[in-house]
């Protein structure tokens, strides 16, 4: 079962490599958020517990449009105190991070344990939406499309 855990990643890396859109330096499993700079656009989840009902329908709204998500090279980065509980998403690329990454994420984006915030950093590293309720696909589709680097990737042959 471990195996489809990265089956969505590798799809994601896959198509990138095809259409030159990554670069054989992105990590498949990145472990910080330098890694995943442009590379991916990180979509941050800070949750109070992994069981919370926002993280969770999150991740569905994310699975359900999950070619979308890969499309836009889309990397759901849940932040939350302890991932014992936590369920993964089935479709959606994503990441698990270190307790310790974690913790300097929140503080690098002042976001208290208690909260539940959602932070869509473009390729670049900077914050491109900030959200204290899920966002659902169509919003995240829409705001991606307007970014600089995702109208180059557009305009190549065969583009996703």
């Amino acid at each position: 079962m471990a195996s489809r855990r990265f089956l969505p990643l590798v799809a994601l890396l896959v198509s990138g490599f095809a259409l030159g859109q990554a670069s054989l330096r992105c990590q498949v499993q990145p472990k910080t958020l330098a890694a995943m700079r442009n590379c991916y656009r990180p979509l941050l989840v800070f949750s109070p517990s992994a069981t919370d009902e926002r993280l969770k329908k999150q991740g569905e709204i994310l699975d359900a449009d999950a070619d979308d998500m890969m499309d836009r090279f889309v990397l759901f980065v849940p932040v939350m105190p302890s991932t014992k509980a936590y369920s993964t998403p089935f479709d959606t690329p994503y990441v698990l991070l270190s307790p310790q990454q974690m913790q300097a994420i929140r503080a690098r984006f002042h976001v208290p344990v208690e909260s539940f915030l959602v932070l869509l950093l473009g390729e670049d590293g900077g914050e491109a939406l900030r959200s204290t309720r899920p966002v659902d696909s169509a919003r995240l589709n829409a705001l991606i499309d307007t970014m600089p680097s995702r109208k180059i990737e557009m305009q190549r042959p065969h583009a996703n």
